[in-house]
């Protein structure tokens, strides 16, 4: 290899790690929008096929981002604190066997209610029609890797 595509490949290299930085950051404003409903994350209940409204989907209604060790929420919590501790932990859940998330298994969970040992969630929580990116964001927001 020549200097000069050293020095190319390099600068390359920089290049596409300073998009991915910025495709993280963007996850995670995303991220943060669709986790308090101020952006829209289509959502229903298991079985009943009416989309919920936006207020009565969003993730913050349920879950907290802070630890039990925080101050204490401004609302009640009924799912568990959603923290890149808690999510990426491996622990048992729901009576199965330790597992922790990652994003695949995260966004498996928002659109299908399976958890990462394929235990089925309770039916109370959405059942989301999240694409992709909106999954991803959620992931970045809540201290996942990108």
């Amino acid at each position: 290899m020549t200097s000069r595509t050293t020095t190319g490949l390099a600068a390359l290299a920089l290049f596409s790690a300073m998009l991915q930085g910025a495709w993280a950051q963007g996850d995670g404003a995303l991220g943060a929008q669709l986790f308090d409903g101020r952006a829209a994350l289509p959502a229903q209940l298991t079985g009943r096929g009416l989309a919920l409204p936006v207020t009565a989907s969003r993730c913050a209604n349920c879950h907290r981002r802070d630890g039990p060790a925080t101050a204490a929420p401004a609302a009640p919590s009924f799912g568990p604190p959603l923290t890149a501790a808690s999510l990426r932990k491996r622990q048992p859940r729901r009576g199965g066997p330790a597992s922790n998330y990652d994003n695949a298994s995260f966004c498996r969970l928002l659109r299908t209610g399976i958890d990462p040992a394929f235990v089925l969630i309770d039916e109370r929580m959405p059942r989301y029609t999240a694409t992709d990116a909106q999954c991803a964001a959620l992931w970045v927001y809540l201290g996942g890797s990108s």
